[in-house]
This record gives structure tokens, C-alpha cells and sequence, in this order.
């Protein structure tokens, strides 16, 4: 970032891309040469990149005006794509210089880095047009050579304007730039009539967006986030879903964030306004929690946005996803307290974080089962949670499990094994994303890049802390299976150890569990699929517990005892109770033992 502002103000206003010497722009940045090249090979792909910095903050300065103005008239939109196009340029002529000048001025490498930028340029305009066209406004023809020329003009102009042989107000400059995009477009008064009846004409006829258009968008999006992650979904990923252009999404959401705000906001209504309806059935308690789980397990992939892209959010949309789930828990708890008054007002809330963390596990995986038996499986793992007992004996001191921890992790110097424990503590405070070097490097007194004694980067070191706990999970795994007298022990062993960990290593598990999706695909598929080899170990020792259990219930209860206890231990409502670990191998009992119908049909596929 510092090397990115240090060539926005050297290349567009200082001394020029081509008069700067490395190691000049580096003493300007107050970084080494080596820093430079643990980031870049040469100063033209530091230029590459601000470049296509620039041209995606034009870029979705324009999506956002063209989607606010979908709706209006071909002049009234025209003139806002103009002036939101210039004004990030104009506002700041550095910008301008190294767009249309520094880069513009040639080299083959440049050249290739232009012209992706420049094509999706004229495939937006070419989708505002199709759009025009369908609403009759303008004639409907191939629009690509028309685009092509009017961004062709555009770069002519803003080149001329950058190096100053045109001295232009940004008023004149927006006005002539819609006087020619008006001009190329034949306005609405020079467009040919609609066709009469047997005339002939192979106009297309008007599209009319389907009434439910919003709704399956979101259901693509909430489906496409969950899965892939907010950061590696694209806006072009959910047009393709539902089947419309890019144009089309941007007419319903503004931006990728305010979609996945909706995405939210909107699901999160849906729950609470299904089971508050309920409470007014007859047995209004066993009624709400019923629907409860039949709503979460029809918007499976929601709770995921909740649990991993929460820090994606606008503030707004953080605070209206959290007073939408505190509405949701006070239903839950009344529920709970109908059920349970000998409870305190204590439990009845930290229950309701259970059943929620409950009824939403199915989000963390894959595992199928015919919607009714998920459903009524589900039904009795809420009944088993509520019905817990609390306030048993603490648990036994785990020494054994304990006394060679350091025999388990993997050789490092001790700074090394620092820069990971801070590292998991930030990734799971903030993210991965919002995380730098010498965020790292600070939280362990260094420079930042003296993380580079260490790994190869922060995208390694993120590998190192999942696959860290990847590491002793399975280590206190083989343990529970080796100290455990009859498999009833070693499972509840396993479960004890599990917590043991989760309490102990809770930014470890966070950043686990919500991070991982920043590694690359291959990281991200082998992680997955030790989880998942994992979790059908735990399966097939709970089936030899309860032969009666088919393999995917089975992993259904596993996943939902994991998913309740990675949940409990990082929330802050309930991380701090006194008797955590006596909680939590309550409610993991229950959930194992809890009496779940039996699965007579045959068996579907897992994932």
C-alpha cells in the first residue's frame, strides 16, 4: 500500500515513471529495496498494478451510479455514468496522468495490461445499451463498434486534458463527453416508433423482468457467498447464476456489499417473521422451534454469512444483522423458558445460542438426508439441548492429554511461534484480509518484514495456523482412541479433548474456521477434505456407540456437536462462563445421545 502511494504521487505528478530509479522510489517510501521485491519484480509491474487499481475505482464508481439510475430516462442516465466516470480522475489528475499518459504512452506489457480494462469498458457500455434497446429508447442493433469508438475518444480526450492541451472546466469536459455519447446512441427522439401490428419488423420485442427477479438473485448470492466466500465471488459470478447480465444485477443491488447486506438482512427477516408467525399457532413454543429449524435447513447456506462474512459488512448492515439475531434469541428463549423455569434468566439466554448454533450447523456442511428426517433429526437435538442438565461436577483434570503439548507442535524458533499465535489472533479478530505485515510484526515488537525470516508470506503463515490445528486435532483424536478403555470412553475422551483445545486455542480454531477460504484452491480442498475424513472418523466411532445410526445421521450429530462448540467457545456472550467446560460436554453428551428417529429409507450420497 505504501509503495502504491508512493507511485501515485512520484509517476502522475512527481517525477515521472520514466525518470524514477527504484531505489528513489523506495527511499520516498521509507521502505528497502528488498521490500520492494518481496512485493514486485520491477518498477512496471508496481505501475501495472496501480493502473488497474485506478481503472477499478472508476469501474465501480460507475456500476454503482449505473444501477442507482436504471430506472431513468437515456439523458438523465447518460449524464450520470459521464460525470461518475470523471470524477474520480478529475478529483485527483494523478490518477488521470497515469491512466491515459503513463500508461497509455506504450510498451507491449502495458499494452496487455489495457486492453482487458478497456474491453470490459465497452462490454458495460454495451449492456446499458442492450438495455436502452429493450426498453425502446433506442434502436436495438450490435452496439460494440459505437462503444468501442466512444471509449476510444474518451482515452483521446482525457490524454489531451492530462498533459494540458485542453484547458477544460470539468463542467465543459462532462458536457462534451454526453454531447458525443448522446450523439452515438440516436437518442430517444431519433429512434425509429415501435412497429404497428403486421408491419414486419424483427425488432426485438420488450424484455419484462420476471416479479421474483430480487428473490432468486439472493438466493443465488446467499448460495454462491456461502460456498465460495464473499472475496472470491464476483458480481459476474451471480449474473451467470440467475442467468442476466451484470447490468441487470446492478439495477437491483448497488454494489457487491450492499447485495451480501441483503442477502442477509433479508434471510435473517424471513426466520424471524416464520417463527414469531408460529408463536401464534396452538402449542406456540414446540411450534416456534419447529419452524425454526425447518426455515434455517430452506436457506441452508445462510448462517454462514453470518459466521464468516460478518466483518464484510457495511456498519449499518452489522448492526441490522445483529438486532435481527437478538430478536431471534428473545423468541428462541421464550420458547426455552416455557420449557425450562427452573432454569436462570442466565441459561435460558446461553440456550438460545445453542439452539440457534444448533439448527444452523447444517450451513458448515455438506452431509445429505430426505428434508423430513434432517428436519425431525434436527428436532430432537433442540429438544436434547434443552433439555440438559447443568450444573454437574467440573470436569477432571486432562494432564495426560496435556503434559507433552510441546512434543506436538512442529519444531519452530521461538519468534516464529509467536508471529503465528499473534497472527491467529488478529486473522480471527479482524480477518484475514484487514491484516498486514506489521500488524504481525508489531504485535511481536518487529518490523513487519521481518516476517520474511520466517515464511514466505502472510498467506503462508495463514497455512501454518490451519494446519496447526488440523495437526492436533487429529493428534487428540488417535489419543481418545488409544486412552479409551470401550469406545463409550474414547468417545467421550474425544470430546473432552475437543473442548479442551477449543478453549485453549480459540483464535486457532476462529481462524480455521473462518480464514481458510483465503488459501489457495488447492489449500483450501485439502483442509477440507482432512475435515471431512476427520469428521467421518468421529462418525463411525459414535456408530459403534449407537449401531442404530446410519452414517450420514451420524455426521450430522458430529457436525453439529463441532459446529456448537467452535461457536460457544468465540462467543462472547457465553466464552466467559465459569463452567464452560462442564457446559459444553453437557450439551455435546446430549446432542451424541440424543434419541434421533431412524433413518429407514435408503441411504442418499454425502458430499
Amino acid at each position: 500500500m505504501r509503495l502504491r502511494e508512493t507511485a501515485l504521487e512520484t509517476f502522475g505528478a512527481g517525477a515521472g515513471y520514466r525518470n524514477t530509479r527504484l531505489a528513489d522510489l523506495c527511499r520516498t517510501a521509507g521502505l528497502s529495496t528488498r521490500q520492494f521485491y518481496q512485493e514486485y519484480d520491477t518498477l512496471e509491474d508496481l505501475l501495472s498494478e496501480l493502473y488497474l487499481h485506478i481503472n477499478e475505482l472508476v469501474e465501480q464508481q460507475v456500476r454503482d451510479e449505473v444501477g442507482r439510475m436504471a430506472d431513468q430516462p437515456l439523458p438523465d442516465q447518460a449524464a450520470a455514468l459521464v460525470h461518475a466516470y470523471l470524477l474520480p480522475l478529475v478529483s485527483d489528475r494523478r490518477r488521470a496522468r497515469i491512466a491515459f499518459v503513463v500508461v497509455g504512452g506504450g510498451g507491449e506489457r502495458r499494452a496487455t495490461r489495457r486492453g482487458p480494462c478497456r474491453s470490459r469498458w465497452v462490454d458495460l457500455l454495451c449492456e446499458g445499451c442492450d438495455h436502452l434497446a429493450a426498453r425502446g429508447e433506442i434502436a436495438a442493433r450490435d452496439f460494440r463498434l459505437i462503444a468501442s469508438a466512444f471509449i476510444g475518444s474518451i482515452s483521446g480526450q482525457m490524454h489531451d486534458w492530462s498533459v494540458g492541451w485542453v484547458d477544460a472546466t470539468t463542467p465543459e469536459f462532462a458536457e462534451s463527453l454526453l454531447r458525443m455519447l448522446l450523439g452515438v446512441l440516436d437518442a430517444a427522439d431519433k429512434a425509429p416508433a415501435p412497429p404497428g401490428p403486421g408491419s414486419g419488423s424483427t425488432r426485438p420485442p420488450v424484455r419484462r423482468r420476471p416479479r421474483d427477479r430480487r428473490a432468486t438473485i439472493l438466493q443465488a448470492a446467499t448460495g454462491a457467498f456461502a460456498e465460495r466466500g464473499y472475496h472470491r465471488t464476483s458480481m459476474a459470478d451471480i449474473a451467470a447464476a440467475v442467468g442476466i447480465t451484470q447490468a441487470a444485477l446492478y439495477r437491483h443491488f448497488r454494489t457487491k456489499q450492499d447485495l451480501l447486506g441483503s442477502c442477509l438482512r433479508e434471510g435473517l427477516d424471513l426466520i424471524v417473521t416464520r417463527v414469531a408467525a408460529a408463536r401464534e399457532r396452538p402449542g406456540a413454543d414446540d411450534a416456534a422451534l419447529a419452524e425454526l429449524v425447518r426455515v434455517a435447513l430452506e436457506i441452508r447456506g445462510l448462517s454462514r454469512l453470518w459466521q464468516l462474512e460478518f466483518r464484510s459488512l457495511t456498519p449499518a448492515d452489522r448492526v441490522a444483522g445483529l438486532s435481527r439475531a437478538v430478536r431471534l434469541t428473545v423468541l428462541i428463549r421464550r420458547s426455552i423458558r416455557a420449557r425450562r423455569p427452573d432454569l436462570t434468566a442466565s441459561d435460558h439466554e446461553a440456550l438460545s445460542w445453542v439452539v440457534l448454533s444448533v439448527v444452523t450447523s447444517p450451513s458448515n456442511h455438506r452431509t445429505q438426508l430426505p428434508a423430513d428426517h434432517f428436519a425431525r433429526v434436527l428436532d430432537a437435538v433442540v429438544d436434547a439441548v434443552i433439555g440438559v442438565t447443568l450444573g454437574g461436577e467440573a470436569l477432571p483434570s486432562l494432564d495426560r492429554a496435556g503434559a507433552d503439548d510441546a512434543s506436538i507442535q512442529p519444531a519452530h524458533e521461538l519468534r516464529g511461534e509467536q508471529m503465528i499465535v499473534a497472527a491467529a489472533r488478529l486473522f480471527s479478530d479482524r480477518g484475514f484480509g484487514a491484516v498486514s505485515i506489521e500488524d504481525i510484526g508489531a504485535s511481536v515488537g518487529v518490523s513487519g518484514p521481518a516476517l520474511y525470516h520466517h515464511f514466505a508470506g502472510k498467506t503462508q503463515l495463514l497455512n501454518e495456523i490451519i494446519d496447526r490445528n488440523s495437526q492436533w486435532v487429529e493428534i487428540y483424536a488417535r489419543r481418545a482412541l488409544t486412552e479409551g478403555q470401550d469406545p463409550y470412553e474414547s468417545l467421550r475422551l474425544v470430546l473432552r479433548y475437543y473442548i479442551r483445545f477449543a478453549i485453549e486455542h480459540t483464535d486457532l480454531v476462529g481462524t480455521a474456521v473462518s480464514e481458510v477460504g483465503h488459501l489457495p484452491d488447492e489449500a483450501v480442498a485439502h483442509y477440507r477434505r482432512i475435515h471431512r475424513e476427520g469428521n467421518i472418523g468421529w462418525a463411525r466411532l459414535l456408530q459403534t456407540v449407537r449401531p442404530e445410526l446410519s452414517i450420514s445421521t451420524a455426521r450430522v450429530l458430529i457436525h453439529t456437536i463441532t459446529t456448537l462448540l467452535t461457536d460457544v467457545v468465540r462467543n462472547p456472550r457465553l466464552a466467559h462462563r465459569a463452567d464452560l467446560p462442564e457446559f459444553l460436554r453437557a450439551l455435546g453428551e446430549q446432542i451424541a445421545l440424543a434419541e434421533v428417529p431412524t433413518l429407514r429409507s435408503p441411504e442418499l450420497c454425502d458430499e
